[in-house]
């Protein structure tokens, strides 16, 4: 995943620069600058994870990079010395950047790349920054489920209006669904489902015009290759069309316009197809005679193409030998008076057809054969659903047995169940009255006994009167006693005394 393509550009002298990542992590490059003449390998930088090759008009090379230490970095060409400065370190050890890509607008480079897990499971992190030279800003767009195998999981499209338009694949289980996001006015708009994929072997290729988003989907069911054709309007209308199905693999498709015609092309066994759409419908495939059948690879390209002064990134395809062939598409079709014919070196119309006839058949028994497997598979699984309907019914029908007998025995203790609800019934209104008189004669006591104590309280106080009372009685009853001795004794003393 870390450096899907190797990196074509193509200068203005016709040089031909490659930037690559081989087995040892190294990032380098070399240049060819006549028929099969290179210049020796020079290094950039080591421990590379992956990369994204950027140029612009002026012939300014950029190149964008992560390496195994988290970093991601950034390097240009200078008075043939390679400068360059890190622009990011992550702090967490548990993702690796990988799947870079990249788009200049105006003076902010916007890098684009996936955080992939280091556990091994299939989570992944689409993210976003923007480097205006100064300083970078990181932005999290959205968690996404990795497939397995997919080359691309993700696609960046700028508009005329340098808008950007990120298309991406999550795996939702039972198909892997496109979504897309749009970044304008500096703001990410809300991501929105268009479509599920279904099958193995994905891949997908997003092209944009004016006025309608094409995106070309490859996959694969059972033993059949297909590639697809999905056309969005600006309303969101979406139209699919099949482009081509074959028993052989279709590998590295590339969607293009030349001559204001859409155009798709693709590697069937080392050999090169393409076809044209017509607004309606694909046209059969075409064969792209450059003979030989050398094996070939796809590049990502910085090209000046069609005659143009300006530079494109387009997909070509491309000889991975020491001369290197490079196969531009929008140059090698061919024009529409020949767009139902299918070339294969010169050979006549009637070899033609029988093999086109053959082809089909093949194709057909291939079909046949996958629906008559889809078939068996269906059946064995509607077999298997209906033992589990038929095992649910029977616990079903036992259980209302069940409960029929239960209800049966319930009725014939309802009328039981019901007297004596009666008679606990009546028990417990004749408890409550009873507890209700004795609640009145508990409070009746309450009173008497409140009065009781009023009462005794008066006595006290009574008796304490009483009490001091009598003992002032009896101090002055014996003070009076006291006296009359006194005046006794006088009467009897002797007058001489």
């Amino acid at each position: 995943m870390s450096s899907v393509y190797p990196w074509i550009y193509v200068d203005y002298t016709n040089n031909i620069w490659k930037f690559f990542r081989n087995d040892n992590e190294e990032l380098r490059y070399k240049i060819m600058y006549g028929e099969g003449k290179w210049t020796k390998e020079s290094l950039i930088d080591k421990e590379v994870l992956g990369f994204s090759v950027y140029v612009e008009e002026d012939e300014t090379i950029h190149i964008v990079y992560s390496n195994i230490k988290r970093e991601l970095k950034y390097c240009t060409l200078k008075d043939k010395q390679w400068v360059g400065k890190m622009l990011y370190q992550m702090e967490s050890n548990e993702f690796e950047i990988q799947n870079l890509k990249v788009e200049i607008i105006g003076y902010e480079m916007h890098i684009f790349y996936l955080l992939v897990s280091n556990d091994g499971s299939d989570h992944g992190v689409l993210m976003h920054c923007i480097w205006n030279g100064k300083e970078i800003r990181v932005n999290a767009l959205q968690d996404i489920i990795l497939t397995p195998n997919l080359k691309e999981h993700y696609s960046v499209n700028v508009d005329e209006k340098k808008n950007i338009d990120v298309f991406f694949i999550t795996d939702e289980g039972d198909e892997k669904s496109l979504n897309y996001c749009n970044f304008q006015n500096h703001r990410w708009s809300s991501v929105k489902r268009l479509y599920g994929i279904q099958g193995e072997d994905i891949g997908f290729q997003v092209l944009r015009n004016q006025k309608y988003i094409h995106i070309l989907n490859k996959s694969r069911e059972d033993s059949i290759y297909l590639l697809d054709h999905v056309c969005i309007d600006t309303s969101g209308n979406i139209q699919e069309f099949k482009v081509h199905e074959s028993s052989k693999e279709l590998m590295e498709p590339i969607l293009f316009i030349e001559s204001n015609n859409l155009y798709s092309c693709w590697l069937e066994e080392d050999e090169i197809f393409y076809s044209v759409f017509d607004s309606e419908k694909w046209g059969s495939k075409l064969y792209f005679d450059r003979g030989n059948k050398v094996a070939m690879i796809r590049y990502n390209c910085f090209i000046c193409c069609d005659g143009e002064s300006s530079l494109k990134e387009v997909g070509v395809y491309g000889t991975n030998e020491l001369d290197l062939c490079l196969l531009v598409p929008s140059q090698f079709v061919v024009n529409m008076k020949d767009s139902f014919k299918y070339e294969v070196n010169q050979a006549n119309a009637a070899t033609l057809h029988e093999e086109e006839s053959l082809q089909s058949l093949k194709l057909e028994l291939s079909r046949v054969k996958s629906e008559k497997k889809n078939l068996e598979e269906k059946i064995v699984s509607l077999n298997m659903q209906l033992q589990k309907k038929q095992k649910f019914m029977e616990e079903y029908e036992d259980r209302i047995a069940r409960i029929l007998e239960q209800k049966r025995k319930a009725d014939e203790n309802y009328n039981v169940f019901l007297e004596l609800q009666q008679n606990i019934q009546k028990e417990l209104e004749d408890a409550n009255q009873q507890l209700e008189n004795e609640r009145k004669i508990k409070i009746s006591i309450e009173n008497k006994l409140k009065e009781c104590k009023e009462e005794n309280i008066i006595i006290r106080q009574q008796v304490k009167m009483i009490s001091e009372e009598k003992n002032k009685l009896c101090e002055e009853l014996e003070f009076e006693k006291n006296q009359s001795i006194m005046e006794r004794l006088l009467r009897k003393r002797p007058s001489g005394i």
